[in-house]
């Protein structure tokens, strides 16, 4: 199971298909990249406190976690460093995207390599951008999952004999006062040699833990934002400054307040992430004495802090939507967040492309550069150089394009299959949301509904638009729906009439792995080209004409990636009490033979019992002139429909 809003740990593999040649190339990665690029040979100038501008070369790199030896490979392809691991990449800007935490085995030199780094590149007139990921928060937070156990060994030298023992008659005594053989083997597994020095180097005013605090979550260099996870709309409000310090105020209070319990005996300095919640929770309860009022409020802010949307999934740590939504979904919070950080382009980590490669979405203003270091043999970095975006492969230091990623993304899921009709309907019926969110700009804009019903997970686009004049409703959208299926066109996706959150509207499927039209065109996709989809598109012209739609937009036409299928959406506008037929339309068109014997099978009386309820006798009667003008301009042709 995934996460069909915005994504989870757990993704399927996605696919990245073919298309006739790469779209971002040399002025358009310039102008989508940098903006306005300063001249290489002027100092950067440094306009903000996370802000810089002109920087001649910037050097990124993904998910290191606790690769050092990875880490350097990299760096000495990029030539940020020399054969003594020094600085020697001049004024050239290397940043590191968070997540260096965890899961490798060295992630203790690899830290000691980019602190030492960040003081050599500020001397050489450089910077080193290292930015904290949902890792280094967790570790911050006591949440030691995902250390290795031979990440410990770098800290067994420091560890205090006195701790260690201390930690091991605590551990017995909660077993009863075993001191078997067994408990000694489970205490080594639980706390590895070393686990008790890192944790204090963790420590707010530990070597590593006040370094952390230090760090920021997202940086600008030429325009272009770079940080972990991903960006919504409501962080991006806050500004590259206002994030840095949102997260950083709350990670602080959390940790004021964890130290606080521990001054107070109530929580242990052993505890992890888990542990200090219930320990905070119990303390909350505590209603004796003067004591218990200071308790309640370190307990409340601890559990707040942690719990604050800023550090969770939507957070810029942990947000997968850009990276892995389908593009229709998330172009609009893509370009409202950068308008709103007054970036070009966002470069982002966390969420592994399932290519292994670095790849591009959004036309190039998003770059995904978390390849999975864990699992690569060629580290992979991105380089952002003389108006030009480009992956370095640290085996042979060739430099080739990002991966241009299709648009509906990783959350793809092969195991969605198709329902029939009746099936589908019933789903949209009946099911439960379990999640819900906005989709576009607007103050109609529709809402996107993850339903769930017996361990199956859809979803669908929910609109309650009706406006005063009639022109736009959503009982257009049901209208559509049963009329296509009438005239046997199979072409709009199943919507039904549906209560939800208060109000009622029109649930529509969400048609997965589909490209809209205006994608294609801006990809150079070919998905509309061949000759049933060319078929199709007629067809769905001829329905417009039916149905009164003239405001049928590129974006408004998908087309199945796995199978050559045409689909219409958004009809709220349609359906005019006009009889005009579109200007465009010829004297004479074809349409297959089924299809003309469903339109003059039309009637009031059949019309009224299917679409009554949704459109009016006026509505139904323009329906009817348009039809039967169609039906006196067409060739029919002994033809199937495509």
């Amino acid at each position: 199971m995934f996460l069909l809003l915005t994504g989870g740990e757990e993704r399927p593999r996605g696919w990245v298909g073919s298309v006739r040649r790469p779209l971002i190339t040399g002025f358009l990665l310039q102008v989508a990249f940098f903006g306005v690029l300063a001249s290489a040979s002027s100092k950067p100038e440094h306009s903000a406190v996370w802000e810089w501008w002109g920087v001649s070369r910037v050097v990124a790199v993904g998910d290191l976690h606790g690769n050092h030896d990875k880490l350097i490979r990299l760096l000495t392809a990029a030539d940020l460093i020399d054969g003594d691991l020094r600085w020697s990449g001049g004024e050239n800007h290397l940043v590191v995207t968070g997540d260096f935490l965890d899961r490798g085995d060295d992630d203790r030199p690899l830290m000691d390599l980019l602190r030492r780094l960040e003081q050599e590149s500020v001397a050489a007139g450089g910077r080193l951008h290292v930015l904290l990921g949902n890792h280094e928060v967790m570790n911050l937070f006591r949440d030691t999952r995902y250390v290795s156990a031979a990440a410990y060994r770098h800290f067994a030298p420091e560890e205090r004999k006195a701790d260690r023992k201390a930690a091991l008659g605590r551990f017995a005594a909660l077993q009863g006062g075993d001191w078997s053989a067994e408990t000694f083997r489970a205490f080594n597994k639980k706390y590895p040699p070393g686990f008790f020095a890192r944790q204090k180097s963790f420590n707010p005013d530990g070597e590593y833990g006040s370094w952390l605090l230090q760090l920021p979550a997202v940086v600008k260099i030429n325009g272009v934002a770079y940080l972990h996870g991903g960006l919504s709309e409501d962080f991006a409000a806050l500004g590259v400054d206002g994030i840095n310090r949102r997260i950083t105020d709350e990670v602080r209070q959390h940790l004021e307040s964890r130290k606080a319990l521990e001054r107070e005996g109530v929580i242990s300095r052993v505890m992890d992430f888990a542990q200090l919640g219930k320990a905070a929770e119990r303390a909350l309860e505590t209603r004796r004495g003067r004591r218990s009022v200071k308790l309640r409020e370190a307990a409340q802010a601890l559990l707040a802090a942690a719990a604050n949307p800023i550090l969770g999934a939507l957070g810029p740590l942990w947000y997968r939507g850009n990276a892995l939504q389908d593009e229709r979904l998330e172009r609009a919070t893509i370009d409202r967040s950068l308008e709103l950080l007054g970036a070009t382009a966002l470069v982002v980590a966390h969420s592994p492309t399932d290519t292994g490669r670095i790849t591009s979405r959004f036309q190039g203003r998003l770059f995904r550069i978390d390849h999975g270091i864990n699992g690569s043999r060629t580290p992979l970095a991105l380089v952002a150089e003389q108006g030009e975006i480009l992956v370095l492969d640290s085996s042979t230091r060739e430099r080739t394009e990002p991966l241009r990623e299709l648009p509906p993304g990783q959350l793809v899921s092969s195991t969605i299959a198709e329902l029939p009709d009746q099936e589908l309907y019933r789903f949209l019926s009946e099911s439960p949301v379990i999640a819900s969110r906005n989709v576009g700009r607007g103050s109609t804009r529709p809402r996107l509904m993850v339903l769930e019903r017996d361990g199956e997970i859809r979803r669908g686009i929910f609109k309650t638009v009706e406006s005063d004049t009639g022109t736009d409703r959503y009982q257009h959208e049901v209208a559509a729906y049963r009329l296509d299926r009438v005239i046997g066109l199979g072409m709009v996706p199943v919507t039904v009439l549906r209560t939800l959150e208060g109000r009622v509207g029109s649930l529509q499927a969400w048609v997965e792995a589909a490209v809209d039209r205006e994608a294609a065109q801006a990809y150079e996709l070919e998905f509309f080209e061949t000759e049933r989809n060319a078929a199709q598109l007629a067809l769905g012209e001829i329905f417009d004409a039916l149905i009164g739609n003239a405001s049928r937009e590129p974006a408004d036409i998908l087309c199945l990636v796995n199978r050559e299928k045409v689909l219409l959406i958004d009809h709220s506008r349609a359906f005019s009490t006009s009889s005009d037929l579109p200007a465009q339309m010829g004297p004479a068109f074809s349409i297959p033979a089924p299809l003309a014997e469903a339109l003059r099978g039309l009637n009031r009386e059949a019309l009224d019992m299917r679409l009554g309820e949704l459109l009016s006798g006026a509505q139904i009667e323009a329906l009817l002139e348009r039809r039967d003008k169609i039906l006196d301009r067409l060739e029919v042709t002994v033809t199937a429909f495509p």
